[in-house]
């Protein structure tokens, strides 16, 4: 319950409650340019983007928008505040293979550098986009709009006018759609010149709760009148929910997931109340984009959960250890890869009174599988690990890379380094899973498995010479693979001491 409490006492700090602690960002905060000297940010140029839609309505303030036209569709850089989460009105699709969204947004990804490519993306090879299921166009058709018309959110004939006037201005679409960040379609209104965003739309937001009330926060399945005990909270509660509803680590259509699990035993595993549901989705929100990396491990995501223990005023101490893990030395915050590149480091900093939990998981189609979960790790851990790996680096004249956040890549590098030049995923990924179990090790304050690591190296180096082109990138692996052994001896005598 660590994991959860923590999570909980996190979502607790978002002074939103009901459905608006359910949105999220649609996209995560732009990566910076310049991770890999340390200096400078993202240029304006390299963020994300939003296309915006400007459709022309009757009545802007009406219960159904009944769409006339495109006044115009622009570009614009996008934004990440307050006031932005709630006009965005976004929360992720339910599955992948849903007919509908919770707003009318869509991610469309990078663009293209090439204009004909962007054009077939959009289009399709043959530019009949109604034919190409994969064209951006036709996933605006069949996986977002039809669902707004068929709700009675737009009236009648109103997709089609917009289908419509959106192949009219496809070259223009594709003109705007460029740059080297993420991009989303974002569908408002024109309201005297003033693009309103799906949040300030009554009939948007009506249509999000009821998506929301009816495949999110009440699990209908349960039947009228079921009850449960809260699994968080303790508390006896009608409807409940169940976790699944946050995590994707387990899921009700594959019965040998949790043993026993079937339709008629849900309420058995998990149950939660509407309370702690919304703290839950909200500590989440939070945790995704504010303290997740992506970068020390690929494909792999690391959350760290902070928990506060032994410390009176519990929440104001959280709500100011937060401030401090988001802007500590000045990184970045959010998921940009300046922050990331030094996601361990700032950790090391602070204060009494905290503990982490971390938590490794990999995204597999709908689901999120986990690999390692570690509870109640104390700074001081963290500031030891980085500590050894900075004192081997300057005993081996190694100046750069000296933070844990470097330790840790380096780490990986050499370990996918003597899985060979070739592209053998299944090695890398054996790799991979190596290179977790030992993280979590020291992170638990265990002994790591330094003889493994050297029986690898010395079995697979002749490989790795007869791969390489360049004996350069053999003599990194071997320098390196020399500094982690020299960082894990460490570990582990400080392990014995204890």
């Amino acid at each position: 319950m660590g994991f959860l409490d923590a999570m909980m006492a996190i979502g607790g700090l978002n002074p939103v409650s009901g459905w608006e602690s359910y949105l999220k960002f649609p996209l995560e905060a732009p990566r910076s340019t310049s991770a890999g000297t340390g200096k400078g940010k993202a240029k304006a140029d390299d963020g994300h983007k939003v296309i915006r839609i400007w459709l022309n309505v009757e009545d802007p303030a009406a219960d159904q928008l009944k769409v006339t036209g495109i006044e115009k569709i622009d570009l614009v850089d996008y934004k990440v505040s307050a006031d932005m989460k709630m006009r965005y009105l976004y929360r992720d699709r339910i599955g992948a293979n849903v007919t509908w969204g919770f707003s009318p947004i869509l991610k469309i990804g990078k663009p293209k550098k090439d204009i004909n490519a962007r054009l077939e993306a959009l289009v399709g090879e043959t530019g009949r986009w109604r034919q190409e299921h994969e064209s951006i166009y036709n996933k605006l058709l069949h996986r977002l709009l039809n669902d707004f018309e068929a709700s009675g959110t737009l009236s009648p004939g109103s997709v089609d006018t917009i289908m419509n006037h959106m192949t009219d201005q496809v070259n223009h679409v594709a003109e705007i759609f460029e740059g080297k960040g993420s991009f989303i379609i974002v569908f408002g209104v024109n309201d005297a010149g003033n693009f309103q965003y799906p949040g300030e739309l009554r009939p948007f937001v009506r249509y999000f709760k009821d998506k929301l009330s009816r495949h999110v926060q009440k699990d209908n399945a349960n039947g009228e009148g079921a009850r449960g005990r809260c699994y968080c909270c303790g508390q006896s509660c009608a409807s409940p929910a169940t976790l699944d509803k946050v995590f994707k680590f387990s899921t009700f259509d594959k019965v040998n997931v949790l043993p026993g699990l079937d339709k008629d035993s849900r309420l058995k595993v998990q149950p939660v109340c509407q309370d702690c549901l919304e703290r839950l989705t909200a500590g989440r929100e939070l945790i995704e984009r504010e303290l997740t990396d992506k970068s020390t491990i690929p494909r792999i995501t690391i959350w760290v959960v902070p928990e506060v223990i032994g410390v009176n005023g519990s929440s104001q101490f959280l709500e100011q250890a937060l401030r401090k893990l988001k802007s500590n030395d000045n990184i970045a915050t959010g998921m940009g890869q300046e922050a990331e590149r030094r996601f361990f480091d700032r950790l090391i900093k602070q204060d009494r009174g905290l503990v982490f939990h971390f938590l490794f998981w990999e995204r597999s189609n709908a689901q999120e599988r986990i690999h390692l979960m570690v509870e109640d790790v104390p700074p001081s851990r963290l500031a030891f690990l980085g500590k050894a790996w900075k004192s081997v680096c300057e005993e081996m004249s190694q100046s750069w890379n000296t933070t844990l956040d470097g330790a840790m890549s380096t780490l990986y590098a050499t370990c996918l380094a003597l899985s060979g030049m070739a592209d053998d995923k299944a090695d890398k990924a054996v790799m991979r899973d190596f290179v977790v179990k030992i993280i979590g090790k020291m992170l638990m304050g265990e002994e790591v498995p330094t003889e493994s690591f050297k029986v690898m190296f010395v079995s697979r180096v002749p490989k790795l010479v007869f791969d390489s082109t360049q004996w350069k990138h053999v003599k990194r692996t071997t320098r390196n693979a020399q500094l982690v052994v020299e960082f894990l001896e460490r570990v582990n005598k400080e392990v014995a001491s204890i």
